[in-house]
Order: structure tokens, then sequence, then C-alpha cells
């Protein structure tokens, strides 16, 4: 008689194996069970939130917020399968919180295991750093509404005053003056409002893909905006490149950047030996652009707020005569790179502008 054999695999890996093991597998993750119990976690998640393996191996997840209900919140996430990037608060054993960002999926999804679920913790100082950004951006907004209130509200007050004064005078000429004074504010309120419009619209690029220019059509198109924005003298601008056809990334945020940078120059009082040098030098790593421009010349409380500048909407309505530069900086934000405002002398000032290659934008 045959002795029937044992499926050998069983006497090598077992399911216990599996589960003591799996959390090593999956690094930053916690493995439940469909009943929502911990089976395994990682150490480094273990070690940052205090606990030991004994005190939560087992032990239903929602040991970690005790605050709402976290099974029943998970099992809501968890109705597609998997959820991605979800930020939760963990509650650690010393009863402090972190947030992580937290992706989940049913084990089955990608292997041939059923009755596990996968939870994918985010690093928590990565969290903590978007919410840092996200309360700067906050305060940013809030000094916007409060300075962007105030500039706004001195010419609408104007305008009330002028309407309440026709709506009680009877001589056409005082009537005909007030007319003339409130298109003067009227004015006033679409410059401010144009100039919001025109930074908040600086970095937007209207189609969603950015193409590649040459050095050669940045500088065709910057010659013939630097040609129509000089009313008193012409401007001279030269480009020393030699090979003219390098292609720059990002075409359209960096010509737009550029503009915005030669119309600032333009605007100044400047002599008629005026000059403005584009150059440009590429490596693997980055983009590297200078603009040097002579015989403009800057009154020294404009070269004050240059060194002193800090972007934010809410100095658009304070310098309008900076809107350029602003709209300039803006877009070298989202480049995710940095410009440097060189003052040589009393005429002659030196921009350095250094962009990152194959770095991925917000494009909207």
């Amino acid at each position: 008689m045959i002795e029937k054999q044992s499926d050998i695999t069983q006497t090598i890996i077992s399911t216990l194996d599996i589960n003591d093991r799996i959390g090593s597998i999956f690094t930053n993750s916690a493995i439940l069970d469909t009943q929502f119990n911990i089976i395994s976690i990682s150490l480094n998640i273990m070690d940052t939130m205090g606990y030991t393996r004994a005190d939560i191996q087992r032990k239903p997840v929602s040991i970690f917020n005790t605050a709402i209900d976290f099974k029943e919140l998970l099992e809501h996430r968890l109705l597609r399968g998997f959820f991605e990037e979800q930020p939760f608060e963990m509650r650690c054993k010393n009863g402090e919180t972190i947030t992580y960002s937290i992706s989940g999926f049913y084990m089955g999804l990608i292997a041939d295991v059923n009755g596990l679920i996968v939870l994918k913790f985010g690093e928590a100082e990565e969290i903590g750093l978007i919410n840092e950004e996200l309360q700067a951006k906050t305060r940013d907004l809030d000094d916007f509404i409060y300075a962007s209130s105030h500039a706004l509200r001195g010419p609408l007050a104007t305008l009330k005053g002028l309407i309440n004064l026709m709506s009680i005078t009877q001589d056409s000429k005082e009537i005909e003056f007030l007319a003339k004074q409130m298109n003067v504010f009227a004015e006033r309120l679409d410059e401010k409002l144009h100039q919001l419009i025109y930074v908040a619209e600086s970095d937007k690029n209207p189609t969603p893909v950015l193409h590649s220019f040459s050095i050669q059509s940045i500088f065709e198109s910057l010659s013939v905006s630097i040609g129509e924005s000089s009313v008193d003298f012409p401007v001279r601008f030269s480009c020393p490149v030699v090979d003219r056809e390098q292609l720059i990334e990002n075409g359209e945020l960096v010509l737009s950047m550029l503009n915005n940078m030669t119309l600032f120059f333009c605007q100044q009082p400047k002599t008629e030996r005026n000059r403005i040098v584009f150059d440009a030098l590429q490596n693997s790593g980055a983009c590297e652009i200078m603009i040097r421009a002579r015989g403009f010349l800057f009154n020294d409380s404009l070269v004050e707020r240059i060194k002193n500048v800090n972007f934010g909407y809410s100095e658009i309505l304070n310098f309008p005569e900076l809107i350029n530069y602003y709209a300039a900086k803006k877009i070298m934000l989202k480049l995710k790179g940095n410009v440097q405002f060189m003052i040589i002398s009393s005429d002659e000032v030196v921009v350095l502008m250094t962009l990152p290659r194959d770095k991925q934008l917000s494009l909207f």
C-alpha cells in the first residue's frame, strides 16, 4: 500500500511563518487580518510610535486611534480593495499623535495570498513638512486678504462718497466734476485688480504640455518684447551663446519668466548707452541663465526693496512698480529654481537664475 505523501511546502513554509515574517518584506507597513487585527508591523513604525511587538501583536488596529472607529473607517476606505495616501492621526504609546499618510490594499490584489491587509505608512517627517507648507500658505493668504482689503477699500470708499455727493447735487458742473473723479478712482481700482490677476496668472500654462524652447527662439521672442516696451531709448539686446539651438526645458514658463524680468528693466529710467545681455549655460543637473543689464537707473528705495523682497501676494498691492519682478519670482518658485539679484554698481545689475533639470511641475 502506497503511503500518501504530505505537501512538502507545508513543512517548509507555514502560514505562521508568513505572518511572522511578512512585516519585514513590506517595509514601513502594518499587516492586518480580515478582522483588522495586527499580525505584523515594521520595526521602524513600532519604534517611532513607542510600541513593542508584545504591545500590539494580535491587537485590534483601533489601538492606533481610539478617538474614532478606526476599523470602520479603514473598511470604508477599502471598499474598492485599496486606497491611496490618506492622512491619519496615529496615537503613540505615550499618548502623543503622529500624522501618517497611509495607503492600504488587500494582499489578494497583488498575490495569490488571501486574508491579509497591508497598510503602507508614509514618512511622518514628509507629512510634517507638507503641513508646515500648508500653514505657511494659509498665513500668506491671510496676509493677502488683510492687505488687499485695505488697499482696495480706500478707492472704494472714495467712490461711495462721490456717488452720495452726486445723488444730492443739482449743479451740472459739479456733477461733471464728480463723474470725472469717480472715473479716476475706478481706474485705480481696476489697476490694482489687474495687478493681482496678472501675477496670479503669470505661472499658469494654458496647455498641459511644457515644450522645450531653443535659446534662439527665446532670444527672438525677448527681442520683440523689449523693442515694444522701450518707449524712451531703444534697448540694445544681445545673446553671446554660441550654440543657440540648445533646448531649454519648460520653455513656456522660462520664456514668461525672462520676459517679466526684462520688462522690469525696461520700465526703469535708462541712459542712451544701455544694454541687456542674455546668456545661458547648461549641464546635466541644471540650467543657469544670466541677465546682465547696464544703463538702467535704480533709485536707492527700489534697490532696498529688491534686496529685502519676500514674494507674497500682500506685497503686490504695496509695490506695483515691482509687479514684473514679482511675476518672475513666482514663476521661478514653480520651476523650483532660485534667483540672485546682484547690484554691481548704480547702473549695472546682474540677475543669475538657476533652474534644476528634469523636475516634475504642477501644470495648473
